[in-house]
């Protein structure tokens, strides 16, 4: 089929993939009708995206960006799926907006995120710069509310405003360790129900880690006014650091951004210090900034035959998405000139990765071992490489970033984008490319997948089910046991190579998990979206413990999530009979009714509906 000059060749996809398209990205008409064919949507992004390039050229880098996409080697973020060429919203995922000291700066920037998150994007926000609560204020006579006050206001914001038209806006709020208010922001999530559209992460220096594992005196860690730094009393740094990890216990919140990490490897120094990330804390950035993110499938480059990556496949497709994703800030439109000038500036881009786990399934190397490490290093360490090369090629095609000369690279590569790397969550993108997400390891092998608006899809991991077929231990049992919560580790019918092979998020100790980001996190130039999951019986002292190994090991940032310490999660086990009785094919559960997508069987407490 053609479509638009385009060879638009099949998109493989499943029934997942199809119900996330059409509920999220495909186009309606006025009426609500869908417009757009899957192979539609991707003939539409690749002519957005090319129009970048010179007219005579345009087609076949179209082309090319079709066929990447099609066949589900790279896909780019959800904003670009969505508002490529539509003439509405924005192509990045990723912004951060400054917060001054003042009520201008307050409302201006509630104002610019009420802007971003209309457009289709996510914001982050340092609140470190705000005085602490009771603080005077000159002009009013009056006393200041406090980070966490501004924050639950930005976060009322957010609940006015839906991303795009298409998702929930997130945020991401930041306060340095060293606020007079930082007790009130790390208890500020802990009844579960305060700035739920937030993700909150402290913000903590090489010092404070140092006096948190310290003895003695040496613990006491002082902080300080915002504005001037003057002291505001010391407090002891490892039970500060301890409260996070009950708080993480208990809700999730907050995570840890290690700033003085960050800013080791900021590319423009000479700007302004990072004091913030994107939601998912994966995107390090500078006031006003935004990111452009998207994802190679690594699962897509495994050559059964022989047993190894199409490593000349994988640098090509590198080498395409640089520069797809540069196109995408040359064509992109921003909500506010701040934002346009900050991005145009940098030029930065996060080309990342999804389907590790499928990769290392496919390789036979559990994710829990020195040779998944391994493959991690050394296929980061590729991919960083080539793309670093393709933004040279492309700096010396087109011209290097404009703030190149103040960067950290002018007596070097001219980069036309002053960061080229950067490992996103990949979310719905990976249910697209049927792959699984990020670098994290499998969930389970069986589980429900919910949604943002509410739709929960049954997924049950096909190279499980192929292997244990081919073995001979597949059954009906096994899949009601896992998506129930068994852990495979349990399975004495299930050998105990396959365990490894096939161990989940909670069967695999903390340690590997943050060696793990680790390893990705060495070769890339922002940062590693990874979340430590814990199972149900984990405790605040295993948190404390992830803190401080993934300080030492050189991570960005370190995300904990105990298992069930929120009652809504993305993933989540069943706690009824997860396999339609009519077709076999696993059971979406809400609230007491089980439903099949696949032959529209339902049942709920009351009975068969």
């Amino acid at each position: 089929m053609v479509v638009a000059g385009l060879r638009t060749s099949p998109v493989a996809l499943s029934e997942n993939a199809r119900v996330v398209l059409e509920k999220r990205y495909l186009l309606r008409d006025a009426e609500g009708r869908l417009a757009e064919t899957p192979e539609g949507m991707l003939a539409r992004v690749a002519l957005a995206i090319a129009a970048a390039e010179p007219e005579a050229e345009r087609g076949a880098w179209a082309q090319r960006y079709y066929d990447a996409m099609a066949a589900r080697r790279f896909l780019p973020n959800s904003p670009t799926l969505m508002n490529a060429g539509t003439g509405r919203g924005t192509l990045a995922a990723c912004f951060v907006l400054p917060v001054e000291d003042t009520l201008e700066s307050i409302m201006a920037t509630a104002t610019a995120a009420a802007m971003v998150q209309k457009y289709g994007g996510g914001t982050g926000f340092s609140f470190s710069r705000l005085r602490g609560v009771g603080e005077p204020i000159a002009t009013t006579h009056g006393a200041a509310c406090g980070p966490v006050s501004v924050l639950v206001h930005y976060d009322d914001v957010s609940r006015l405003v839906t991303q795009g038209g298409k998702r929930d806006g997130a945020n991401m709020g930041v306060l340095r360790a060293d606020h007079p208010d930082i007790r009130e922001f790390i208890h500020a999530k802990d009844d579960g129900v305060t700035a739920t559209r937030f993700n909150i992460s402290v913000a903590v220096t090489d010092e404070f880690m140092a006096a948190a594992t310290s003895e003695g005196e040496g613990r006491r860690f002082t902080l300080r006014d915002p504005r001037d730094g003057a002291p505001r009393g010391d407090i002891d740094a490892g039970t500060l650091l301890n409260e996070i990890a009950q708080s993480a216990w208990r809700t999730g919140d907050p995570g840890l951004i290690f700033l003085d990490t960050i800013n080791r490897t900021n590319p423009t120094p000479a700007l302004g210090d990072i004091e913030a990330t994107n939601p998912c804390g994966e995107v390090p950035l500078l006031p006003w900034e935004a990111c452009t993110l998207g994802s190679l499938n690594l699962a897509a480059f495994w050559d059964a035959t022989r047993r190894d990556l199409d490593w000349d496949a994988l640098a090509e497709t590198v080498r395409l998405a640089v520069r797809f994703l540069d196109g995408v800030v040359e064509v992109n439109e921003f909500p506010v000139p701040e934002i346009t000038a900050a991005v145009r500036g940098n030029r930065k881009i996060g080309l990342g990765v999804m389907g590790f786990a499928d990769l290392l399934i496919a390789a036979r190397l559990p994710y829990a071992s020195e040779g998944a490490l391994g493959l991690a290093a050394r296929v980061s360490q590729f991919i960083a490489r080539e793309a670093d090369e393709a933004s040279a090629a492309l700096g010396e095609e087109r011209g290097p970033f404009p703030n190149w000369a103040a960067s950290v690279y002018r007596d070097g590569p001219r980069y036309r984008n002053a960061t080229r790397t950067c490992i996103a969550p990949t979310g719905t993108i990976a249910i697209i490319a049927g792959a699984s997400s990020g670098i994290e390891p499998l969930f389970s092998l069986a589980h429900v997948r919910r949604m943002g608006d509410g739709t929960l899809l049954p997924e049950v991991n096909e190279a499980f089910r192929a292997e244990a077929e081919a073995s001979g231990y597949a059954s009906t049992d096994l899949l009601e046991d896992l998506a129930g919560g068994v852990l495979l580790s349990d399975c004495d019918e299930v050998p105990e190579d396959i365990r490894a092979r096939f161990a989940t998020a909670h069967e695999i100790d903390a340690e590997w998990h943050v060696r793990m980001q680790a390893a990705f996190q060495q070769h890339t130039d922002l940062a590693v979206s990874k979340t430590v999951n814990l199972p149900h019986e984990a405790t605040p002292a295993d948190i404390l413990a992830t803190y401080v190994l993934a300080h030492r090991l050189g991570c960005k940032g370190v995300t904990v999530y105990r298992d069930g310490s929120r009652a809504l999660q993305v993933l989540a086990h069943t706690s009824v009979s997860a396999v339609c009785p009519d077709c076999g094919q696993p059971l979406a559960v809400l609230e007491g009714c089980a439903k099949c997508p696949a032959c529209g069987y339902a049942k709920c407490e009351g009975g068969e509906v």
